[in-house]
């Protein structure tokens, strides 16, 4: 708690009128991570899970992505944390009783300023509520005008496990879910319903609140490095960190797209995710994958080795010279263009000190003999692997569409958006 003054229940903790009760000081991470929720308004609704004390930095992760945010608490919530903690983090009043302001109509009703309500943590006793239209809480009664008035809803369980299990519990989830609520199911630990990291959480809210231009779409993405067994200790690899393929990855499914990455990583990222070692065990995964249908396209930004040995069973003494004999990967872009010949497809060229018009040259080469709809270069020699920023070029088949300089993220959003491009 910040302070041990209690505020009176349900009275919006700062007054004042539309706006005019906002802290007077901008937040300085605002947008610090990207824009992907600029100019959308997040009510966010506390309940009393201790899970509660987590929402502090939920709040600035959607600022930090541009989000306005707004709170409103149930009183049981006010027993975990002090709405001062959430004024605060979010610079805006918290409402922690309905008044005669209707505050759930000006944020959530029809034409209200909230573009989403994100019901976090939510209990099992909230969840019940709303599913059963129940509204005898701040944040049932946002809930309720929130799903009469078509704004989207996100909501976050958490509680211990024996209540999660409850058969009247998962049953009104899926009754939340049957009317178009978004559930981002919890995380089973110790025993406990943990609610979901925060990374995931914020994912849901950038889907739903984007443009969604690649919705019910499937994508496979390949990323980082694969390694090669020299013997049961040492392999060999390349320097590349999988940052772009991940971003990549990231961004596609924030646009709507189901997705699934193939790599040697184990990032814990909130989409599919299929652990591979070698370019031969990322070959099979991959055309496993495809041939099991479904998948729109696929953003091949694995750095794959392209020579492989056979591995010594039992590890090499050190001391003296070694001699490995190294012989060629299969191709594992071409290998998937002659099996999946309508398959979008997005190769990766990465070549050391040439011209732009060089550069250009080679992954128009590329292109042509993979019969890749798009290519992304850029010339390593110059940085870009295990780096923070990068600058790429990116082709299209009638030629170079953009030039991409800066964090891999941004790298990443101008190659979906000319993947979506392709696909309209």
């Amino acid at each position: 708690m910040l302070s041990g003054h209690k505020a009176p229940e349900g009275e919006p903790i700062s007054k004042g009128g539309k706006d005019t009760g906002q802290l007077k000081f901008m937040s300085s991470i605002s947008g610090t991570i990207s824009d992907s929720l600029s100019g959308k308004l997040i009510v966010l609704a506390v309940t009393g899970s201790i899970a509660a004390v987590r929402t502090v930095d939920l709040v600035r992760d959607l600022i930090r992505r541009g989000a306005s945010v707004h709170c409103v608490m149930s009183s049981a919530a006010t027993e975990i944390i002090h709405p001062y903690a959430l004024e605060y983090a979010s610079e805006n009043p918290v409402v922690t009783r309905i008044t005669g302001r209707v505050e759930h109509v000006e944020f959530c009703g029809v034409g209200g300023r909230a573009d989403l309500l994100l019901v976090a943590p939510a209990t099992a006793n909230t969840i019940g509520k709303i599913a059963c239209g129940i509204d005898d809480t701040p944040v049932t009664t946002y809930a309720t005008t929130a799903l009469g008035s078509g704004v989207p809803v996100v909501v976050v369980p958490a509680m211990h496990e024996a209540m999660y299990r409850h058969p009247a519990v998962l049953k009104n989830l899926d009754a939340l879910r049957s009317m178009g609520v978004v559930v981002v199911d919890p995380r089973i630990e110790e025993e406990k319903a943990k609610i979901a990291e925060n990374r995931t959480v914020v994912m849901e809210v950038e889907r739903l609140l984007g443009p969604g231009d690649l919705a019910g779409r499937r994508i496979l993405v390949t990323s980082g490095a694969t390694a090669e067994r020299v013997d049961p200790i040492r392999i060999l690899t390349n320097r590349a960190s999988g940052k772009t393929g991940a971003e990549i990855a990231l961004e596609a499914r924030r646009r709507g797209a189901e997705v699934t990455i193939v790599h040697r990583g184990h990032l814990g990222l909130p989409l599919r995710e299929i652990y591979v070692e070698s370019a031969e065990e990322m070959g099979y995964a991959v055309l496993a994958e495809l041939d099991g249908g479904g998948y729109d396209a696929m953003i091949a930004a694995a750095a794959v080795s392209d020579y492989t040995l056979t591995p010594s069973p039992e590890k090499i003494k050190s001391g003296g010279e070694v001699t490995l004999r190294l012989s060629p990967t299969p191709k594992i872009i071409g290998a998937v263009r002659s099996l999946h010949p309508e398959l979008k497809m997005v190769g990766f060229k990465a070549e050391t000190f040439l011209t732009d018009e060089e550069l250009i040259s080679r992954a128009r080469e590329s292109m042509e003999k993979n019969r890749l709809d798009l290519v992304v270069a850029n010339d390593v020699g110059k940085g870009g692997m295990g780096t923070e920023e990068n600058r790429v070029l990116i082709l299209g088949r009638e030629g170079p569409r953009s030039e991409v300089s800066g964090k891999k993220r941004a790298i990443a959003k101008a190659v979906i958006d000319a993947l979506a491009e392709e696909f309209s």
